[in-house]
């Protein structure tokens, strides 16, 4: 008699390890596409598992050098590395209780590295349920810093015209100024972030200008 097919399988991040192991059999229903996925379920879940024992064990201990002591008497631990361990601690303690759909466990140790934590939470929103490829998170990830500095930038250039114009007689009063600002907010609302910051960047730096030709 024929068995019957299962239900869909429960999206990635959803299945726990216990039900894996509790149906076996389950494995003769699954399609090669299916099987891997199951094989990376797998593989996530023990590494975010490890990385959170791992965390729990850190917490018991005032120092790293004292935790490190610890790792070297359990060779079950200290035979993964030093390397491995803090991948497995970075990727426990960022992706808990997230989901992880689309988003490949290569994928999520470069979302969860502690250099890229400025940047985190955009590339994990971009990157959710849409399987990309290493090389587009990390190409992502080198945009999103980039415009963080060039934002940085450009709150500067902001503060430094803030200080020349209370220094100096206003060009136009202030509700002029207010609703000049707004209307530039609104003319540059559509278009793509690098664009908006670079259009901005011009209008501050004839603005800023112009103020100094006033002095």
């Amino acid at each position: 008699m024929a068995l019957a097919r299962p239900n869909k399988i429960k999206e990635r991040g959803e299945i726990t390890p216990v039900e894996y192991i509790e149906n076996p059999t389950d494995l003769t229903y699954l399609n090669l596409d299916e099987l891997a996925e199951r094989y990376e379920d797998i593989d996530q879940q023990a590494q975010l598992m490890k990385g959170l024992i791992l965390l729990e064990a850190r917490s018991r201990f005032l120092s790293n050098n004292e935790f490190g002591d610890w790792i070297q008497t359990v060779p079950s631990l200290c035979g993964d590395g030093n390397q491995i361990r803090n991948r497995y601690m970075n990727f426990a303690r960022y992706f808990k209780g997230k989901d992880r759909t689309g988003i490949s466990l290569t994928a999520c140790y470069e979302i969860s590295a502690p250099i890229n934590e400025d940047v985190a939470d955009k590339i994990y929103e971009y990157a959710l349920n849409k399987n990309l490829s290493v090389s587009d998170i990390k190409t992502k990830i080198k945009f999103e810093k980039k415009l963080l500095i060039s934002l940085s930038n450009t709150s500067e250039e902001v503060g430094e015209i803030n200080g020349n114009i209370d220094d100096k007689l206003e060009l136009m009063p202030r509700e002029d100024i207010s609703s000049f600002i707004q209307q530039v907010l609104l003319d540059i609302d559509p278009l793509p972030q690098p664009e908006a910051i670079r259009v901005l960047k011009s209008c501050l730096k004839h603005l800023n200008k112009a103020l100094n030709a006033e002095s």
